[in-house]
């Protein structure tokens, strides 16, 4: 199942890169014949420089992700321990994020606090990422809009987890990670016809005696929209924090990186994040919904009146007209 699993991420990343590519091509051309209507020259230039920006812009983050210390070796006994502890040391020492602290990293105590220092300013990126997540989708509530604003927001919190850590995960290690973000965005297009409230039952629970919900008065159809968009945003970050988590435990791994522990320590972590980041962003979906549905009632109000208006000028006339003839016949009869 594994194997198929890579060959099938594989396959896939193979195939959207082939299209990007041709997609790239054929916009460049385009561009390229409408230029060569003005002038052959002038077509040779766009086309040249397009081609060249195109190849700088795809340049820029392979030569930033390589310019990434490389993962150091798993130790396998107590003196590549010792060594691995060294090296390790002195590439911490080198992270800008640990500059102020003065660390000498000669004993235990002094990884312990880098990692802890490092460990929060990732708590800051994930716990960020996925409010953005939760606001984004619990709005929006389209699906395959959905998929792709989670795909982009959690690649880019991947990469921005590796920064903070100042490694570059090889390249296999990148593949399970972004696997992962892969994994949970297809999960994210499927939400609409998945029952997922089991998952995050115990947090909306929460939400549902939270001060934000209390000061909204929730009747009717206003109920079900309300709680299935902070369900469906609710997901969604719980899926980003799972996959900052695990994330953050590789990078963050100081020795011997165990995928399935990171897998299940992470769904702890994250559903411990998750309760108090819905909570906290929970009102301001409820604010800007409740917004819109006002917005709506007034415009529904204002229509109403404008109907009414004019069917009174329509049966206004209609008895104004009816009142001329009427006289008209009169004036004839006499």
């Amino acid at each position: 199942m594994k194997k198929q699993l890579t060959y099938f991420f594989t396959a896939l990343a193979v195939l959207v890169l082939a299209a990007f590519f041709l997609f790239v091509f054929n916009q460049i051309m385009q561009v390229y014949q409408y230029a060569s209507v003005l002038h052959p020259i002038f077509g040779q230039v766009v086309l040249w420089t397009l081609s060249a920006l195109f190849l700088v812009l795809l340049t820029i983050p392979v030569l930033l992700y390589y310019r990434l210390p490389q993962s150091l070796p798993v130790p396998e006994t107590e003196e590549e321990r010792a060594a691995h502890m060294l090296r390790l040391g002195k590439r911490l020492a080198r992270n800008r994020l640990l500059l102020e602290e003065k660390l000498t990293f000669q004993t235990d105590d002094d990884f312990t606090r880098a990692y802890a220092l490092l460990d929060a300013k990732a708590n800051e990126v994930i716990i960020r990422t996925a409010k953005g997540v939760f606001l984004t989708t619990a709005v929006s509530q389209n699906g395959k809009l959905d998929a792709l604003t989670v795909l982009i927001t959690q690649t880019k919190m991947v990469w921005d987890l590796a920064h903070i850590y100042y490694q570059r995960p090889a390249p296999r290690d990148f593949l399970r990670m972004y696997s992962n973000v892969a994994a949970a965005t297809f999960f994210a297009a499927q939400l609409e016809d998945m029952d997922v409230s089991e998952h995050v039952e115990p947090v909306v629970g929460t939400l549902l005696q939270s001060s934000a919900l209390k000061s909204v008065p929730l009747l009717g159809t206003a109920t079900n929209i309300i709680m299935d968009s902070l369900l469906e945003g609710t997901v969604n970050a719980y899926l980003t924090l799972r996959v900052g988590v695990v994330t953050k435990r590789y990078c963050g791994a100081p020795d011997h990186f165990v995928p399935s522990r990171a897998r299940k320590a992470a769904y702890a972590e994250a559903a411990g994040m998750l309760r108090r980041l819905v909570v906290e962003s929970s009102g301001q979906v409820i604010a800007s919904m409740a917004k819109a549905t006002r917005r709506a009632g007034t415009n529904t109000v204002k229509s109403g009146i404008r109907a009414v208006g004019k069917a009174t000028g329509t049966v206004k006339s209609g008895f104004t007209n009816l009142f001329r003839s009427t006289s008209a016949d009169t004036e004839g009869a006499e």
